[in-house]
Order: structure tokens, then C-alpha cells, then sequence
């Protein structure tokens, strides 16, 4: 039974009127990436967490856990790490192509690597700190040493196995009885939350567990098997911001639908490209939900999330207009900036910084199709030229995550390689001492993440990210 949507999210009305405010801001470009110039991420195995700033060689320690090796070594709240070993921090910065570069990727990769040592004597660090004081503010300088737990490395298929069942075992705790993942605000966050969700456990699902996620399909598949659209597609549904939803329920829907096809889960998914279809207007534009964005300037993100939407339901057995498709593939054209990304709009000169999302979902949709091979390697160059941008995909936060190792394994494996290298700092410091799974956002606009909730998207990236080799999704395969 799936509960009456309008009864159970009135408690959340209000806040998510007010995430919607902040989300219009941030999607418009009014706000500083100043504002949030500092990082504050996990520490990984050492335990706790920690924030670096624009320009600075340390990290300031924020907390410390109590059952940590960093505990243990005598770290403190204040302490600035300033190195490993005999290895000091180069300096952090906020430009987004510097990815990790500085003290994160410096901790990261070195944590993997000793962590995955046999030998206890030789997981053992030195944790080069400061301790500011009132008659000190510079630090008295200290060397701690750090003794780690075994874990196996991130280059190992050991340490990714271990990755991947501690991601499905965190998400698979905070489902919810009735087969969905309740995010911060609205029913469109959980419609989004759960589908990716939902992708990222097929990715990874055990071949014994098939029939696990049938509460989750069936929840996705919403009142009378609409999805929530009503009959009339271009009416607005019981929230906003629906075509987040429907492209996301799309893909998860299909994907289960080319591994235990049913007659029911095939209505579901043509609805929804019909809805998608109805809902872009004669340029071939579309909006967050019903009503073109922008004052008519369009939303480009959700012609390419269409897009892969509608791909990937294609080769599930639905039925996509062609005149829809080129009609908004003129408007994705027209928006290719000359590195090969996709900007927000249109319009010229609006950027690639933050084009992670747009650029994989497009391409996938490209992957997923025959022809049109001189846009997909365009696509697919710019993601692993830019890779160290992967995360900042604007107000949706970090989702470029989830879709740019698809399209890098299926572009060229060494490319997608390279990907999973660049972020190893990323997956290692994302995993606590406890194993727990915690999120790192991006160096500018991390709205959406807090939107579906943060942790919950760390374990759909960290499950996205190394599961494309097993290529357990359509999305993974180029057939």
C-alpha cells in the first residue's frame, strides 16, 4: 500500500518551501562561491573531521572521534595537520579543476596506502601537527605517532569489495519500511533519493538478492502506477520540481525492467516518457517541473536527464518520439561551450565549471543509442579532460558523480581509470574508522546533495563510482 502522499509530507511543507527558496538562489548564480570558501570533510579511517581553506598548507581538525586512531595518537580540536611523515601539505584551493589537490588527496592517498599494510609496524604514521595556543597562536610544532587498523586498499579489489558492502549495507538501513528513503524535504526528494538509490543497489545487487528492491520498484512505480504524474501530464503533481523525479524513476524502473521484465513496470516507464515529452514545449525547452525555466531561458539539465531517461527506456521497450528527441537535441547543440561541455542555458559565455551532470547524462543518452559518435567522444573527452571537476554540478551538488564512470567506462576503460585514480583521496576519506559512509560535497554549490540527503548520495557515488567493471547496468554496457 503506498501512503497518501499529501498526508504524509505536510509535515515537511514548510521546509520545503524554504529549500526551494535557497535552491532558486543557488541555481541562479546569487550566491558567492565565497560564502562557502572552506571544506569540511571526513578524516576516513584516522576518525573525525577536519576543514581546509583557500591558500592553506594544514588541516584544521574539527572533531576527533572517540574510538579513533586519531584519538588514540593524541589529536585535538584545533591541531592543524600540517603533514605526513616527512611530507608537508601543498596548499589547498578553491579552483574547482584542482579537485582534491593539496592536504585532502595528500591524507587520502596516504591513508589508503598504509592502512593496507599486513604488517601492524608499518601502519604506523606521523601526523605532522600544530597546536595554536593563546601565548602561541602559530602552534607549538608536534609529531604524533598514528597507528592505523588494516584496510585494504582502494586499489585492491579487496578494499573495493569492502567499499561497495559497507555503501548497500548503510543505505539498506535507513530504508523505509514502506520501500523508500526519506530525504530532508518533499516528496520529490525522496522520489529522487530513492530511484538513484535504487540504480546504484542494482549496480552493485548480489545475484542471490534479486528480489530485495521489489518494495522499492513498486513504490517508485507510485499511486495507480503513474509515478505520481496526473492524467493530465502537464498539470503539476502533489510537489514540485517533478522532472527531477520522473527522468531519475525512469532509469531505475528500466534498468529493473531488462532484468525481470513486467507488464506493469512497462506502463510506469511510458508514462513517464510521455509526461517528459508533454511536459518540454515547441523549442524544445524544459523546466523544473511544468512550466519552462527561467523565464523561458529553459533548464538544459533536464533535456539531458531526459534524454538518458528516454534511452534508456527505449531499450526497455518504450516508445520515444523521434521529433521530441531532435527537437531537444538542437537545444543541447546550441549549448555545447568549445571545451565539450554543456552550459546551464543556451546562452554564451554561462560556463562549464559545473557541467559534470549535464555532460555525463547527455553522453549516456548518446552511449545508449547508435549514431551521433562525433558528439559522443566530445562528451566524453571534456569528462575525462575535466575529471577533477567531476564534483561540482551545481545546485545538484555532487550527481556528476554517479553518471561520469558510466560514461568513461563505456567511452575507454584506461580513461575510466584515470577517473577512479583521481578520486581515491575522495572514496578513502569517505569511510570512516567504523566503516561508516560520509559525504564530501564540492567546493562551491552542495544544495542538492542537502536536499536528498548527504550521506545517503555518498553511498550512491561510492557504489556508482566502482561498480561499472561488474556492469551490472544497462547504463555500464554499450550493446
Amino acid at each position: 500500500m503506498i501512503p497518501n502522499p499529501q498526508k504524509k509530507f505536510n509535515s515537511r511543507s514548510q521546509i520545503a518551501c524554504w529549500i526551494r527558496a535557497v535552491l532558486l538562489v543557488v541555481a541562479t548564480g546569487w550566491v558567492s562561491a565565497g560564502l562557502d570558501a572552506s571544506e569540511t570533510f571526513p578524516l576516513g579511517i584516522l576518525g573525525g573531521t577536519g576543514k581546509v581553506s583557500p591558500e592553506s598548507t594544514w588541516i584544521q581538525i574539527e572533531t576527533v572521534a572517540d574510538d579513533s586512531a586519531g584519538k588514540l595518537a593524541g589529536l585535538q580540536v584545533g591541531d592543524r595537520l600540517v603533514g605526513l611523515n616527512d611530507t608537508s601539505f601543498t596548499p589547498h584551493s578553491a579552483k574547482v579543476d584542482a579537485g582534491g589537490s593539496g592536504p585532502q588527496k595528500s591524507l587520502g592517498e596516504t591513508l589508503d596506502s598504509v592502512a593496507s599494510q599486513k604488517e601492524e609496524k608499518d601502519r604506523t604514521l606521523s601526523l605532522k601537527i600544530r597546536r595554536p595556543s593563546e601565548e602561541n597562536p602559530e602552534g607549538e610544532a608536534l609529531t604524533l605517532s598514528c597507528s592505523l587498523p588494516h584496510r585494504p586498499s582502494l586499489r585492491e579489489q579487496a578494499g573495493v569489495d569492502l567499499l561497495i558492502l559497507n555503501s548497500r549495507k548503510q543505505l539498506l538501513r535507513s530504508l523505509k519500511p514502506a520501500g523508500y528513503w526519506d530525504a530532508p524535504v518533499g516528496l520529490t526528494g525522496d522520489r529522487v533519493l530513492t530511484a538513484w538509490a535504487c540504480v546504484a543497489l542494482l549496480a552493485t545487487q548480489p545475484d542471490k538478492d534479486k528480489n530485495d528492491l521489489t518494495p522499492i520498484l513498486k513504490w517508485l512505480q507510485g499511486p495507480g502506477g503513474r509515478a505520481w504524474i496526473p492524467e493530465d501530464p502537464k498539470q503539476k503533481g502533489p510537489d514540485n520540481l517533478g522532472n527531477w523525479a520522473l527522468t531519475a524513476t525512469a532509469v531505475a524502473l528500466s534498468e529493473s525492467q531488462l532484468i525481470n521484465p513486467t507488464e506493469e513496470n512497462a506502463k510506469v516507464i511510458q508514462t513517464i516518457c510521455d509526461a517528459l515529452r508533454a511536459r518540454m514545449d515547441d523549442q524544445g525547452m524544459f523546466g523544473h517541473d511544468v512550466v519552462t525555466g527561467y523565464r523561458g531561458k529553459g533548464f538544459n539539465v533536464i533535456n539531458t536527464l531526459s534524454h538518458m531517461a528516454w534511452s534508456i527506456s527505449e531499450i526497455a521497450g518504450a516508445k520515444i518520439p523521434e521529433e521530441a528527441w531532435n527537437l531537444s537535441l538542437e537545444q543541447i547543440r546550441q549549448s555545447i561551450d568549445p571545451n565539450g561541455g554543456i552550459r546551464y542555458w543556451t546562452m554564451k559565455n554561462t560556463g562549464t565549471a559545473d557541467a559534470s551532470l549535464r555532460t555525463s547524462s547527455m553522453a549516456l543518452a548518446l552511449l545508449l543509442k547508435s549514431g551521433e559518435e562525433k558528439l559522443k567522444d566530445r562528451f566524453c573527452n571534456y569528462l575525462d579532460q575535466y575529471r577533477a571537476r567531476t564534483r561540482e554540478a551545481h545546485a545538484v551538488g555532487s550527481m556528476g558523480m554517479l553518471l561520469a564512470p558510466a560514461v568513461l567506462w563505456q567511452h575507454d576503460r584506461q580513461a575510466y581509470q584515470r577517473f577512479v585514480d583521481e578520486w581515491r583521496w575522495y572514496l578513502a576519506l569517505t569511510q570512516n574508522h567504523r566503516g561508516q559512509i560520509r559525504y564530501i560535497g564540492g567546493k562551491k554549490n552542495n544544495g542538492g546533495d542537502g536536499y536528498l540527503g548527504k550521506h545517503r548520495m555518498a553511498c550512491a557515488i561510492a557504489l556508482m563510482m566502482l561498480s561499472p567493471p561488474q556492469e551490472k547496468l544497462r547504463l555500464f554496457r554499450s550493446e
